[in-house]
């Protein structure tokens, strides 16, 4: 998985959640994160601007990711 991926998957949660998950999910875990959270986004959104809801994802991105990209195995949770 690429960390332009992980990172759009997480930015999919922020919008969803208002908040980020935990960084030591699966690879698979994500995959489905992202594919379920674009589904739910596109009906809520509908291709309106979201820049508002993505206030503070940047950051918060940055935050639990601060001691660098964390590695994580593709079938295992650290």
């Amino acid at each position: 998985m690429t960390e332009e991926f992980r990172k759009e998957a997480y930015r999919l949660f922020w919008l969803v959640k208002g908040h980020l998950g935990c960084h030591n999910w699966t690879d698979k875990s994500i995959e489905e994160m992202h594919d379920s959270y674009f589904k739910r986004l596109w009906c809520k959104y509908q291709g309106d601007d979201m820049s508002r809801a993505e206030d503070g994802f940047e950051d918060a991105y940055q935050k639990l990711f601060e001691n660098g990209r964390q590695t994580l195995d593709k079938d295992k949770e650290i």
